[in-house]
């Protein structure tokens, strides 16, 4: 809660710190059919050897016989995420020791497996405050150890790909106050009401450390290391003003945050959009989810990198190819540009040479004379040259609409929406290096399109889908290369195809219960083929031309969409 995020909505974080509030009507619990939680399984790994005296190697043939939910309760486990969660488990096992070793020749006493998280709570009062509460409690998360004399605390924080080297301030501050004045105290159901007394303040630590660790990598991090009195000091200046804003903003703001949010019903900022492309119910009822069109492109290709890379968000950490990196820098550049007042066409600025290129973007020679040919040719296209200083101009605006009979939440984050002469106009920009695949249409060859036209024509923009157009701006290097592409989201035959192009990719994802692997070229670039065995047994038995890894990380070269 303390944690900074621009795109959360303030109403969404107001209601989400009071767990005892409940929406109205109440939302009932619905089951996953699979784990959606990449932290679940290890935690529970994690448990077994730190608190129930197995060895490594016994959770390790426990991870490898689990077919279903691990230990027996929970959702099933995707196999590749037990194979993730096993890696994961022998880097975590070694990192801890490597510290542990380090901490002793500093003069450090041991820490061990602390079983219940700490907690800060105040006694409950009989009034209210400004605010509304009658009672406070702080509590983290991670991996907790503390020293046998009660002098030390160490708290170890996983993410999933390498350790980060920081956090934000505010959220530091908050983990350091609970660790430093925190008691360990027994887990609660959910929703159900905290004891009335405040937590016991005896006993307290002299010193609090605060880790981060690498999961893909094995590589951990020091956050933090200090006394009772900064932490104190911290939270005062850090996550006190932080903890008040989220507990006090008001407005809306709808995006990802509409997935988990108590206030949907009453929330009258997010556009509803019914049977937006006549979809069934799903077939096992499930708790609310957001779709997008990347979501329903990755999917398509195999379910079980969608559920891996989209849901979980594994993430080997494997080098992103050279038109992947391309196709980001191209678009950075783009929307530094496009971002900027007043507003500006790109015709009217000097354009970057190679020098200036490389050095905002790091790229290699080859690929920075291709994205400087990119570059080039939008400024022929640029849809900003001429534009009146009164038009709108929206660089990555996320789009929302929410489909009440399927219970989804629909994103969408166009790489430009401006007007022009009242037509509001969504325009998304594709780098390639070969021309146009025409066999297909537009709008089935790029999904965002057809979505595009959808929620234009459901009014989730509020605007006439007489009056506005979706465009496909396709980059390439070479001279008069590159072509625009207009779509009419009024037309109704655009609107059916665009409807049909949705239905069926969108009814078998919201109908999937097992995302199992579906091999293909796909999966050279997959982030999370290390632990999928068809995936690597594919790439082994067919290496891409030339003997060069492909690398087109699901979700960083698709501009519609940037809800990862």
């Amino acid at each position: 809660m303390a944690r900074p995020d621009a795109a959360a909505c303030p109403t969404h974080q107001r209601t989400a710190m009071r767990p005892l509030l409940v929406a109205d009507p109440p939302v009932p619990y619905r089951p996953s059919p699979r784990e959606e939680f990449a932290f679940g399984p290890l935690f529970t790994a994690l448990d077994l050897w730190e608190h129930s005296g197995w060895s490594l190697e016994q959770v390790r043939e426990e991870l490898r016989g689990t077919r279903g939910p691990f230990q027996g309760w929970g959702a099933p486990v995707h196999p590749a995420l037990l194979a993730w969660t096993a890696h994961a488990l022998e880097r975590y096992a070694a990192a801890r020791a490597l510290e542990q070793t380090a901490a002793n020749a500093a003069g450090l006493p041991p820490t061990a497996p602390v079983k219940q998280q700490w907690t800060v709570r105040t006694d409950r009062r009989d009034v209210a405050d400004a605010r509304g509460a009658r009672q406070y409690e702080h509590t983290v998360w991670g991996r907790a150890y503390a020293s046998a004399d009660g002098s030390v605390r160490d708290l170890w924080i996983p993410s999933l790909g390498h350790a980060k080297e920081s956090r934000p301030a505010a959220e530091l501050a908050a983990v350091a106050h609970v660790m430093a004045y925190g008691a360990p105290t027994p887990r609660r159901k959910a929703r159900s009401e905290p004891p009335p007394t405040a937590t016991d303040n005896t006993g307290l630590p002299d010193l609090v450390r605060v880790f981060d660790f690498g999961c893909a990598d094995g590589s951990h991090f020091p956050l933090l290391t200090e006394g009772r009195a900064q932490a104190q000091e911290r939270f005062r200046t850090d996550a006190a003003p932080a903890f008040q804003a989220a507990a006090t903003g008001g407005g809306t703001r709808p995006g990802e945050s509409c997935v988990g949010c108590k206030a949907i019903a009453g929330c009258a900022d997010l556009k509803r959009t019914p049977e937006l492309w006549g979809g069934k119910p799903q077939t096992v009822a499930r708790q609310r989810r957001s779709v997008s069109a990347w979501d329903l492109r990755l999917h398509g290709e195999c379910p079980a990198q969608y559920h891996l890379v989209r849901q979980l968000h594994l993430n080997d950490l494997a080098e992103e190819g050279r038109g992947a990196l391309r196709g980001r820098a191209v678009d950075a550049l783009l929307n530094e540009r496009h971002g900027e007042r007043p507003v500006r066409g790109c015709r009217e600025r000097q354009p970057l040479d190679a020098a200036g290129i490389r050095a905002k973007t790091g790229l290699d020679d080859e690929s920075t004379r291709e994205a400087a040919g990119m570059l080039g040719e939008h400024r022929l296209l640029c849809p900003l040259d001429g534009l009146a200083p009164d038009e709108q101009v929206r660089v990555q605006h996320r789009v929302t609409a929410y489909i009440p009979e399927l219970d989804i939440i629909v994103l969408a984050v166009p790489d430009l929406v401006y007007t022009q002469r009242g037509r509001w106009i969504w325009r998304e920009t594709k780098t390639a290096a070969g021309p146009l695949w025409e066999r297909d249409s537009l709008l089935r060859s790029y999904p965002q399109l057809a979505l595009g036209v959808l929620l234009f024509h459901a009014g989730a923009l509020g605007s006439d889908p007489r009056r506005s157009w979706v465009e496909l701006e396709h980059l390439r290097a070479g001279h008069r290369e590159s072509r625009l592409e207009r779509i009419d989201p009024g037309h109704a035959k655009t609107v059916d195809e665009a409807r049909a192009v949705i239905a069926e990719l969108a009814q078998p994802l919201l109908d999937d219960t097992t995302y199992e692997p579906r091999t293909g070229r796909h999966c050279h670039g997959c982030q999370a083929k290390t632990w999928c065995r068809p995936g690597t047994a594919y790439v082994a038995d067919h290496p891409p031309p030339g003997g060069s890894a492909l690398r087109a990380r699901a979700g960083a070269t698709d501009r519609g969409d940037a809800h990862a």
